[in-house]
């Protein structure tokens, strides 16, 4: 028996010596790192399924554009609710309250696309921001360009710690496309 632990009582000199809860210990180091990779694979699924089902609806809402089907005064807030009442918007909560449209005509001339990315709608202000909507008329080329804010569903794991949160702790999924008017 060495020297350092003659000095302890016998009670103590048999806990140290044995071995059951050995499992325990690994237990305990690799619980949060796996529960952790779980919740991680959750949200990026989730969220690729969400922003799937937004490039979904904005393409089957732009091929009504692109055929002429909507009248040139169609507002943004009809073309938004168009977006959200389709079926696969089911997976986006509150659609209409969290989803930012902007469209405009690509000048032909220089063909100036747009720089910087879509703006989105902050829900903690109060002030939402106003992005040109215009349907365009026959052979005119159109960029869309959509914003829909999610709220994380682990935020503080690393992946949600991760993401670009605005005010309200939600991020945004964007989406574009450009067509031409026929």
């Amino acid at each position: 028996m060495s020297y350092r632990f003659s000095k302890l009582p016998q009670s103590l000199r048999r806990f140290l010596r044995q071995r059951d809860g050995s499992a325990t210990v690994e237990f305990v180091i690799m619980f949060p790192l796996v529960i952790s990779m779980l919740m991680m694979g959750a949200e990026a699924g989730l969220t690729s399924v969400q922003r799937i089902a937004l490039e979904r609806a904005v393409d089957i809402t732009v091929r009504e554009v692109r055929l002429g089907n909507l009248g040139q005064n169609t507002s943004h807030d009809a073309f938004r609710t168009m977006v959200c009442d389709n079926e696969r918007t089911r997976l986006l909560s509150n659609c209409e309250e969290r989803l930012l449209v902007e469209m405009r005509r690509v000048n032909g001339n220089n063909w100036g696309f747009l720089s910087q990315q879509a703006d989105c709608i902050d829900l903690a202000d109060e002030v939402a921001p106003v992005t040109p909507f215009t349907v365009g008329e026959g052979n005119s080329v159109m960029i869309l360009r959509a914003c829909y804010l999610v709220r994380p569903l682990f935020p503080t794991t690393s992946l949600g710690l991760q993401l670009p949160l605005d005010g309200s702790g939600m991020y945004a999924l964007r989406t574009s496309t450009g067509f031409v008017n026929e």
